[in-house]
C-alpha cells in the first residue's frame, strides 16, 4: 500500500470516527431519561427568584452573544483541519497551526464564559449563588 493510500485511509478511518461522535452526541437523551442540560437549565433557573432569573437569563445572552465570533473561529479551524487531513499531501505543519487556533480559540470562549459567571454571580445573594452553582453542575451519571 502507498504512502498516500495509508494517509487517506488514515484521514478516512479519523472523520469517520468522529462523525459516530457526532451521530453519538446527538443522540437524544430522553432514551437515557436524563433531561437535556438546557432542561435542567430551565428547572433550576425557575427555582430563583424573578430578579435573579432575568439577570442569569441575560448574562446567558451575553455569554452567548459574545461566544459567537469565537465559535465561529473555533468551527473554521475545525473546517480547516479536516481539510488538511484529507488532502492528497498531508502538511504536519499547517495542521499542527490550525489545531493550535483551534486550541486558543477555545481557550478564549472559555475565558470569556468564566468572567462573564464571575460578573454575573456579584449581584446574587449566597443562595441564590449555590443554586446557579447547581445549574452549572454537570449530571453525576451518565
Amino acid at each position: 500500500m502507498s504512502k498516500t493510500a495509508k494517509l487517506v485511509f488514515l484521514a478516512s478511518l479519523i472523520l469517520n470516527i468522529m462523525l459516530l461522535g457526532v451521530v453519538l452526541g446527538h443522540v437524544p437523551r430522553s432514551f437515557s431519561g436524563m433531561p437535556s442540560r438546557q432542561e435542567r437549565m430551565e428547572r433550576e433557573l425557575k427555582r430563583l427568584p424573578e430578579p435573579a432569573q432575568s439577570h442569569i437569563r441575560a448574562v446567558f445572552a451575553r455569554i452567548r452573544a459574545a461566544g459567537d465570533p469565537v465559535r465561529d473561529q473555533m468551527e473554521t479551524s475545525r473546517a480547516e483541519a479536516l481539510r488538511l487531513l484529507a488532502a492528497e499531501r498531508f502538511d504536519e505543519a499547517a495542521y499542527d497551526r490550525e489545531v493550535a487556533k483551534f486550541d486558543q480559540s477555545r481557550e478564549q470562549m472559555f475565558k470569556q464564559i468564566g468572567q462573564a459567571i464571575k460578573e454575573a454571580v456579584k449581584e446574587l445573594s449566597p443562595d441564590e449563588r449555590r443554586m446557579f452553582a447547581e445549574t452549572l453542575r454537570r449530571p453525576t451519571s451518565r
